[in-house]
């Protein structure tokens, strides 16, 4: 009789462990899954034809050059590694900020752009450069040198294209799905036959962005001031 208690005591063991074994089998499953869930969601906002590998960590992008006006570009932060959408809308040219003024051959790109954080965290957003149509492979190849640069970002603007005085600013930074437009005051040093407005400029070890998205835009295309 105690043997076949002995006996149906450990049947009842050993189901147990098999049950509660299987529950964190399927509770590690249901883990997997929501972080596989994730990782498909930031790559759903991206397309595929700009990621250059999905399972790493953080997602790798292409460079993408030669984009034009009203198309969007992808990049990932260095700060965060998150994913930032891009969109020029407009470019101007002006050589009057208000608080500020450029004469001679200096003057401003403005460029009107649309950022969505399609990342799953807070990220800043950081201020494109500008270089001659001519200079594309040496963006590619990270051969432009801070003092290279024909343009560099400098200002946030307000909503009338001029630094607020009252509050200057030269960061924006988004929440987890937050898309915001601003104006950015690229400040040029002097004229091209075509100009090249990018995120990801790298020299010296300071890098913004960890790939590149650039605008090849023409000169009939900007809207002077």
């Amino acid at each position: 009789m105690k043997k076949h208690i002995v006996t149906m005591i450990t049947l009842v063991v050993s189901v147990l462990l098999l049950m509660a074994c299987g529950g964190e089998s399927d509770e590690t499953g249901v883990a997997n899954n929501a972080d596989d869930s994730e990782d498909q969601e930031t790559s759903a906002d991206i397309p595929e034809d700009v990621i250059s590998d999905a399972d790493a960590d953080p997602i790798e992008l292409e460079d993408q050059m030669g984009l034009g006006l009203g198309e969007t570009g992808y990049v990932i932060t260095q700060s965060e590694s998150l994913p930032l959408a891009v969109t020029l809308n407009s470019v101007e040219k002006t050589q009057d900020l208000g608080a500020e003024t450029l004469d001679g051959d200096e003057f401003y790109l403005v460029g009107d752009f649309t950022f969505e954080n399609v990342g799953d965290s807070h990220l800043q957003v950081d201020k494109p450069d500008a270089a001659a149509g001519s200079e594309e492979s040496a963006i590619l190849n990270d051969d432009i040198t801070i003092g290279d640069r024909l343009g560099q970002g400098v200002w946030y603007l307000d909503e009338h294209s001029i630094i607020d005085s009252d509050n200057p600013t030269d960061t924006v930074s988004l929440d987890a799905g937050e898309e915001e437009t601003h104006k950015i005051a690229i400040s040029m040093r002097d004229s091209a036959d075509e100009y090249i407005i990018y995120f990801g400029f790298y020299a010296s070890n300071n890098r913004d962005y960890q790939n590149k998205a650039a605008w090849t835009i023409q000169p009939d295309q900007i809207d002077e001031k």
